[in-house]
């Protein structure tokens, strides 16, 4: 299902991008918490994206637009540090530890997040003065497929840990989102040559979240929001007019700040496979990324 759902997606962004578009590359960190058994601390590193982007494309010269982006986002490694689950938080065998008079340690574990986020948008100028300055609105529908890779650290020191948890194997969750909410999207040009833009999503999701070394299967709900915001720079731009057709070819620069977050509700993993239970936290990821990118418009 997810390769079905990434093939028509990337279909679809292929065919778009054939008219204009632009190829992104970003630098930045990714803040992880929660939904994991002992992920009650954020945990963060570096990570790095790929993006095929459009950011405002009206649509034969109406007022309509359009806006898609996909991205390819890959994390390095983020520690979560070996710690303790007091009395009274986990049950084992529908049995509190305060019955059985111990804490568990849970050992230090490697998280990786890898994955593809796809978002189009169908929008309205409201105000449309040129191709560089205009204020829309719209409805960004969009999947999210990240998949979070777990395993044993190697900064542990086993004498302490719950023997099962030293165990522990290498797992990976999948999820699989689908989300809509309200966009708007904003630009203003300063010279003929330098333009400051802006976009803001806030999207409902739901979707589905597998693992593979648990075998679970949950059904999720949360937010999605994204907020991006650029300085875009076009030294060449000419308008051809012909008696059938205007060709209008733009070649571009852009240098921006993209902000990411998704919000999962309600989830409770334990990725030691000691089958233990523990109270249900929210799930969030955001990353905060630096890019530039190159983009052309050929009509």
């Amino acid at each position: 299902m997810i390769k079905k759902v990434v093939r028509l997606s990337l279909l679809l962004f292929t065919t778009c991008s054939l008219e204009a578009g632009e190829f992104e590359y970003g630098q930045g960190n990714i803040h992880m918490k929660g939904g994991f058994i002992g992920l009650e601390q954020e945990i963060g590193t570096d990570i790095s994206t790929y993006s095929l982007v459009e950011h405002h494309k009206n649509i034969f010269s109406s007022s309509w637009f359009y806006r898609y982006n996909i991205t390819w986002y890959d994390s390095k490694t983020m520690v979560q540090a070996q710690n303790e689950l007091n009395d009274g938080i986990v049950t084992v065998n529908n049995q509190l530890l305060s019955n059985a008079g111990s804490s568990i340690t849970i050992p230090s574990i490697d998280y990786r997040l890898q994955g593809f986020d796809l978002n189009f948008v169908l929008g309205k100028d409201i105000y449309h003065k040129d191709e560089n300055n205009f204020f829309g609105i719209g409805i960004m529908g969009g999947i999210s497929l990240p998949w979070i890779e777990s395993d044993k650290s190697d900064h542990n020191d086993d004498s302490t840990s719950y023997d099962p948890m030293n165990l522990m194997q290498k797992s990976k969750t999948e999820m699989l989102t689908y989300k809509i909410g309200p966009t708007i999207s904003a630009s203003v040009s300063f010279t003929k040559y330098f333009m400051l833009y802006g976009t803001a999503t806030y999207a409902y999701q739901t979707g589905n979240l597998k693992n593979d070394y648990i075998h679970s299967d949950l059904n999720v709900h949360g937010i999605f929001q994204e907020y991006d915001c650029g300085i875009k720079i076009e030294p060449f731009a000419y308008d051809y007019k012909t008696d059938l057709v205007t060709l209008s070819p733009r070649l571009y620069g852009t240098l921006g700040y993209r902000y990411t977050k998704w919000q999962l509700n309600d989830i409770a993993l334990d990725i030691t496979g000691t089958r233990q239970t523990f109270t249900k936290t929210d799930f969030s990821s955001d990353n905060s990324i630096l890019y530039f990118g190159i983009g052309y418009d050929f009509f």
